[in-house]
């Protein structure tokens, strides 16, 4: 076989792989993102409180930092097909929970844990994979990636409020009926998709751990703390804030979930666009100041026109961060199942505490209050990567002196 000849069918399995991947991350997009959506009528049928959906939405980033720890491993005892498979089998679990209106408590926390036990099985998995690939591939995988995540998280918002409309009292079980369905799809592909070649299976002594010494790993998993708690964040409790503050009324919030998930999806487009015509660092830096104002347009606003131009900047600044900042620590882990599970860990820890956190406030200060502890996390965000770009500049001033 010629190298041309060699090249191209290298090539095709490179796109074969990032098609099955991209489609397993919509339908994780499609899965996980929606129980922001679900939380009120959960509350209406089983009468949960502030705290206990709080606990939910927490338990779910419980499910997803349990998976992640578990992900950096289980491709060294298992195998990666094996792994991947071990941990999305989960969400189909959960929404058929959802769907049959098993509503007594600690089966939902297992539910909600059960959905992030497969969303971060599944968001190790596809950022390893997209890791494999060959440079600016790599990193315009990286938007494309989160933005399938992106369409099945604007669409599933969409369909619950079609189901909720058309079907009162039981479309959005229907709903969880049909996910059930989505993430049934999703295992097969994971069955039957080609795979990139892995590391011999020699326990977890074998991993390579030399990231672990790499600042700029270290750099991107801040960047990927703060965001992760900001988004969780926002996206657990954006409807339940403009129902209760009553800046909206019940359908238009929760059509907010789903244009905020279209403008992302238009963002990491764009992302995708631009990978190789703007750097790292200004686009990083746009986005984190972009993000941070637009945010406090929408928490500060209290009429429907500026609170959803408002949104639309959050959703369009957001778009880029954690591709990029992935892009931006992962550099040193290409293909290293731990190195990609420790780095999503990091950034997971904020999603567990954010959520809860926002309940607690909420429940005593009331929901307002809850939303201006993520007005200080998009503030850290933005000094995370202001010192990230100054220390990586610095680096590579100090290599260039070397040079």
């Amino acid at each position: 076989m010629s190298a041309a000849a060699a090249k191209t069918q290298a090539e095709r399995r490179q796109d074969q792989l990032l098609c099955c991947v991209l489609f397993s991350f919509f339908v994780s997009g499609a899965a996980s993102q929606p129980l922001g959506s679900f939380i009120p009528f959960l509350r209406e049928t089983y009468g949960f409180s502030y705290d206990l959906s709080g606990v939910l939405l927490s338990c779910q980033s419980v499910g997803n930092l349990i998976s992640v720890l578990l992900a950096g491993f289980l491709p060294l005892w298992l195998g990666r097909r094996r792994a991947v498979l071990a941990t999305a089998v989960w969400m189909m679990v959960a929404y058929l929970i959802f769907a049959a209106g098993l509503g007594a408590a600690p089966l939902l926390v297992a539910a909600f844990l059960m959905t992030g036990v497969a969303r971060g099985g599944n968001s190790n998995f596809a950022n390893t994979m997209i890791s494999t690939l060959p440079g600016d591939k790599a990193t315009r995988g990286y938007n494309l990636l989160h933005g399938c995540f992106a369409v099945g998280a604007l669409l599933s918002p969409l369909l619950l409020v079609f189901c909720a409309g058309r079907w009162p009292g039981f479309g959005w079980r229907l709903m969880a009926g049909l996910l059930c369905l989505v993430c049934l799809s999703q295992l097969i592909v994971y069955a039957r998709m080609p795979l990139p070649a892995e590391p011999p299976r020699k326990g977890v002594r074998s991993a390579d751990r030399s990231f672990l010494k790499v600042k700029q790993f270290w750099l991107g998993s801040a960047m990927l703390l703060f965001y992760i708690s900001a988004e969780y964040a926002i996206v657990g409790w954006l409807v339940t804030y403009f129902q209760d503050m009553g800046i909206l009324d019940a359908s238009w919030s929760q059509l907010m979930n789903s244009l905020l998930w279209l403008v992302i999806f238009i963002g990491r487009m764009i992302g995708a666009a631009i990978t190789g015509k703007v750097s790292r660092n200004k686009l990083l830096l746009l986005d984190g100041a972009g993000f941070f104002a637009c945010f406090l347009v929408m928490f500060f606003s209290r009429t429907p026109a500026p609170i959803i131009l408002g949104l639309v900047g959050v959703g369009l600044f957001m778009a880029t961060i954690y591709p990029t900042a992935f892009a931006f620590g992962s550099d040193c882990i290409r293909g290293n199942d731990l190195g990609c599970s420790i780095m999503i860990f990091t950034g997971s820890v904020g999603g567990i505490i954010t959520p809860f956190l926002v309940g607690q406030v909420a429940e005593r200060a009331g929901i307002q209050a809850g939303m201006g502890l993520v007005a200080v996390l998009t503030a850290l965000l933005l000094l995370s990567i202001v010192l990230s770009v100054l220390s990586v500049k610095r680096m590579d001033a100090r290599e260039n002196k070397t040079n």
